[in-house]
Parts: structure tokens; sequence; C-alpha cells
């Protein structure tokens, strides 16, 4: 495996930033500051907040910078809807595309996210998930599809990070479900992969699709700070 670059470092350890709610939406990122506090140049700093811009992880202020977009029902609206119609579709076509071998990282991702689950490593699981998510994205051969899915999907992380209960500040007293099996999104991932593998397209658009769905419906929820 290729080893990370500087600027995967900086991309890593500012999305690792934000999980951590370091931040809160309408905060501005400071390339001078990140790159002191990441220990890092600021060539690689900035190139990983144009990534994150691209992304729509982060959005740009008045040219003079970036900031964690201010969230609103609406947004979150559209993105989901969004990514119910992306990768609904991507999931149907990665039934009917899959090598053996992609089918078999997938279900090595999913048992990875529920070992990630059980020991509370956000930073990881967010990774895995990204890799399954964009991984079966990628799966559709429809560049189109993997290229807006990627950017929806990192745009609705951030309703994840900051309204979720995997990520978001609990009350002392609140632990976190560490059973992968009372994990609505490890059952359903599972479920999805099982589909996939059964090379069953209508099968997997529709556990997508409700995948995503439960997860738009239990954030709006717990959603407080609209």
């Amino acid at each position: 495996m290729k080893a990370p670059t500087a600027e995967d470092r900086a991309h890593q350890e500012i999305l690792k930033l934000i999980v951590s709610q370091k931040y809160a939406p309408g905060d501005r990122l400071v390339e001078t500051e990140l790159a002191e506090e990441l220990g890092l140049s600021r060539t690689p700093v900035r190139n990983a907040l144009r990534k994150l811009l691209a992304e729509g992880v982060l959005e740009s202020e008045k040219g003079v910078g970036c900031s964690i977009p201010r969230l609103t029902p609406a947004d979150m609206e559209g993105v989901f809807q969004t990514r119910i119609l992306l990768e609904s579709r991507a999931a149907a076509a990665a039934a009917k595309t899959a090598s053996r071998p992609e089918i078999e990282r997938l279900q090595k991702l999913l048992e990875e996210e529920r070992s990630l689950y059980v020991a509370g490593e956000m930073d990881r699981y967010t990774r895995i998930n990204e890799r399954l998510h964009l991984g079966i994205a990628a799966l559709s051969k429809n560049d189109y599809i993997e290229r807006f899915a990627r950017q929806v999907f990192w745009r609705s992380e951030l309703y994840i990070f900051f309204f979720d209960r995997f990520y978001a500040n609990r009350a002392p007293q609140e632990e976190l479900l560490r059973d992968p099996e009372q994990s609505r999104s490890c059952r359903e991932h599972a479920e999805l992969i099982e589909a996939i593998a059964a090379r069953d397209a209508k099968r997997a658009e529709e556990a997508m699709r409700t995948h995503v769905t439960s997860t738009y419906q239990t954030l709006t929820q717990r959603v407080t700070l609209f």
C-alpha cells in the first residue's frame, strides 16, 4: 500500500479535528494556524483545504479562506435526497458489475467497520464508512455518479459528525452503544453488501435507499441546533 503523503496526513488530521468538534459550523479554518497545530508545512495544508472545499466539507469564505458550512434543515434535506438518488443507483450497478475480489474487499471493510464500532474509534470508523460508500459508487463504473456521490457524501457527513450519537457530545452518564448488532448502520451495511454479493440489483438499490433514508430520518429526530 502506498505510504500517505503530507497532503494525505493533513486531510485526515483536519477531518479528525472536525469529527472531534474542535470547530463548529460557521467557524473559519486558518491555514497558518492549522499548519502549526498539525506540525506540517503550509503547502500540504493548503492543498488539503482545497480538496476539502472540492469535496463539499468546507466552503469558500469570500475568497479569503474557508470555513465549515452553516448547517440548515433545507440543505440537509437536499443533500440526503441527492445521496438517495445517486447511491441507490450506484448500488444497483455495483451488483451487476462488481468482480469477486471487489465484493470481497467490501466484505472486509464491513468486518473492519464492526470492529471499529466496538472500539469507538471515530476517525478510523469514519474512513471505513467513506471507503465503503465511495467504493460502491466507484463500482457503478459511472464517472459522473462517482464524482457527485463523493461531493454529497462528504457534505452529508457534516450533519452526521455534529448530530449523530456516535460523534455528538453527550452527557457524561450516557454511554456509546458498542454492540455492532445494535448499530442500525452496521446492520444495513451488511444487508447492502449481501445484496451486491448476491448480484441482486433491485435488492441492493432498495437496501441503499433504506440505509441513507434511515440515516436522514434519525438525524432529523436528533437535530437540536437549527
